[in-house]
């Protein structure tokens, strides 16, 4: 439970050693730096200096970025290595960036290689495409004789055209002779739909001919550009595009010989990164003629490792002070390696303002508690466990998918345990399998057979969970001197809400338990309208704070959530494992079974497993955060070298 305590920095340096510095600063990652924009408005600074950076640079880089961005991700097509799911960054060490770094250039040349051939390429596809689509549209006349460009003789006319078919079209030429005697008509082809069709025609029955044909909704198609018969038209395409098929297959193959370079080109991009954050941070930056002006935070921890550092560089003015008293700064937590991986689900929901507590360290064993408790099946505790445990152990999984990862490892170690205490393992298939010979017994009790108990337990957790979050508030106002806020508003209710429940236990307990209540009550009444200086205003605050008891009710209430999740796992086990053996314990029964019990009991874990992380973040969101937790923290994000597809390791990065 931890907020690591942060320190203000600010530096004076010579214009002429920024660079030094800032590259001391970066190496090091250790601090944030901040906007000094607001410096140009106030008085006294607004006169003597100006805005620091470069943004037609950072454009120019930021472009580069994109464009070696684009060829990696083309080459991976052509690259024997794949990227799995999981995969994750290479490791290298300064010496083989520096190697890779001088040959900028030579990489520079292969991106522009590469641009070159994809124009290439798209310029073939289009024409492709340009020849595919005439193909297209001339298949229907591939039976047509008559050469395309001609349209007409010295005495007669020749259309070609489409006609909708209908019910009456094939009367069409039938009405076409008997009109226009002097016509020829013929269909040529049709596609269901429309038929295409051939007219020629003496000149001196034209005006017929186009009558009957506009009342058949005839549609004249014309073909300018081209010379000779459809099937010559058509060859010569199919030739064309035979032809920048050939043409693309070799462009594509000289590309693959650059496949090599990819690994390098992951390098070049990330140098082209660090060098546009490099750039970029500038503009956080003021400056005069002479001297330059930045601020910001870093871990107080560090404080003086990185003032040695920076003196040790440069001639600077460099102070590093505490923060105001009630002064924000960045967020940055820090838990052992146990609760590092909750951090994912706080994370999620807001960071800690710096005027609150981390509430990673109590929030985990709860989370795990919850979602062992949903899924509740000892043997999908074990599957979760040893496929996730595999996956870290093949990979080194960094930022939130390795928390992810390793959060669902530790929710499957909880699940083992539930489902030993409900005895859970793939639901019942072990007697039913062994015709009830074969059977382990639940440690605690099955949930199946006294849902009850299931239920008190749950409410009996989530006032724990609850009374853990009322405690952190408590803890929190003591923290800020309002120890009285604590007693009246936190130890009141304590007191109040373990009364109730006493007295429903009946005995010796039911006595005290009445008392205590009494007791909450009346210090809520005297105490919650304090604020207030009539006295009746006062009472009567108090008095409706006790309304206050239906929304603890509701919060308990929510806990119900665990006792149907955990009989929904249980239940539908069952109902697999029961569909599993519809067919017997026969040759085709087992085959059966097994088809079943993988895909079902994989559907099961899945959807189980998903609505315990949901539900189980929601009880942390709403019941437990709610009691004292607002979040609204701003991440701390050093100035550092960030990169996408290596891990640089620099013996100066702290």
């Amino acid at each position: 439970m931890a907020i690591v305590k942060m320190n203000k920095l600010s530096l004076i340096g010579l214009e002429s050693d920024k660079e030094k510095i800032l590259n001391t600063l970066m190496n090091m990652g250790v601090v944030e730096i901040n906007e000094s924009s607001e410096k140009l408005s106030l008085d006294g600074w607004k006169d003597l200096v100006v805005q620091d950076g470069d943004s037609e640079k950072v454009a120019i880089l930021d472009d580069k970025i994109n464009k070696v961005k684009w060829v990696i991700d083309y080459l991976s097509k052509f690259s024997s290595k794949k990227k799995g799911f999981f995969s994750s960054r290479r490791c290298i060490d300064t010496d083989e960036y520096n190697m890779t770094v001088q040959n900028i250039d030579k990489l520079s040349s292969v991106v522009d290689s590469i641009h070159k051939y994809n124009d290439q390429l798209a310029y073939l596809k289009s024409e492709k495409n340009k020849y595919t689509n005439l193909i297209l549209s001339l298949k229907p006349w591939e039976q047509l004789t008559i050469p395309l460009n001609e349209t007409s003789t010295l005495t007669t006319t020749i259309l070609i055209g489409i006609v909708p078919q209908t019910s009456y079209s094939s009367r069409l030429k039938e009405y076409l002779i008997s009109e226009a005697p002097e016509s020829y008509y013929e269909k040529i082809s049709d596609d269901g739909q429309q038929d295409y069709i051939l007219v020629i025609y003496h000149n001196s029955c034209e005006e017929n001919v186009l009558k009957v044909l506009k009342q058949y909704s005839f549609s004249k198609v014309t073909f300018k550009e081209l010379e000779g018969t459809a099937k010559s038209n058509i060859d010569s395409a199919q030739k064309n595009i035979n032809r920048i098929d050939k043409e693309c297959e070799r462009i594509e193959k000289e590309v693959s010989e650059f496949a090599k370079y990819k690994d390098d080109l992951e390098i070049f991009h990330d140098y082209l990164l660090i060098e546009r954050d490099r750039v970029k941070v500038l503009d956080n930056l003021v400056k005069t003629s002479k001297v330059f002006y930045l601020e910001g935070w870093v871990p107080s921890e560090l404080s003086e490792k990185l003032k040695s550092r920076i003196n040790s560089q440069a001639e600077c003015f460099l102070e590093i002070t505490e923060p105001e008293k009630g002064e924000d700064f960045p967020i940055l937590l820090e838990n052992k390696k146990l609760v590092q991986p909750f951090e994912a689900i706080t994370e999620m929901y807001s960071l800690p303002s710096s005027k609150e507590v981390d509430p990673t360290f109590l929030m985990a064993p709860f989370y795990c508690f919850f979602f062992g408790m949903m899924v509740s099946d000892a043997a999908y505790g074990i599957v979760m466990a040893l496929v996730t445990g595999m996956i870290l152990k093949k990979y080194k999984l960094e930022g939130t998918m390795g928390k992810m990862i390793k959060l669902l490892f530790f929710c499957g170690l909880s699940t083992t345990v539930w489902g030993s205490l409900f005895g859970g393992w793939f639901g019942d298939i072990l007697p039913l399998v062994s015709g009830g010979k074969l059977n382990i017994p639940p440690i605690w009790f099955n949930p199946l057979d006294d849902p009850m108990r299931l239920l008190i337990w749950s409410m009996i957790f989530g006032g724990i969970h609850l009374f853990t979050g009322m405690g952190i508030k408590a803890y929190m106002l003591v923290k800020e001197g309002k120890v009285f806020d604590a007693i009246f508003d936190i130890g009141s209710w304590y007191v109040l809400l373990i009364g109730i429940p006493l007295i429903l236990v009946g005995g010796t307990l039911a006595q005290v338990g009445k008392y205590m209540a009494i007791v909450g009550a009346a210090m809520l009444i005297l105490t919650q309208g304090r604020s207030n200086k009539n006295i009746i205003k006062r009472l009567l605050s108090g008095v409706l704070s006790l309304y206050g008891i239906t929304s603890y009710l509701s919060d308990v209430l929510s806990y119900s959530r665990l006792l149907a999740l955990g009989l929904g796992t249980g239940v539908i086990a069952s109902v697999i494992n029961t569909l599993g053996t519809l067919f017997g314990l026969n040759p085709l029964g087992i085959i059966i079974l097994i088809v079943v019990f993988i895909i079902g009991h994989t559907f099961n874990l899945a959807i189980n497993a998903l609505g315990a992380y949901v539900h189980s973040s929601r009880l942390q969101y709403v019941e437990f955060f709610g009691k004292f937790y607002e979040g609204g923290g701003k991440r701390f994000e050093p100035f550092k070298k960030n990169t996408k597809y290596i891990i640089l390791n620099d013996k100066e990065a702290v």
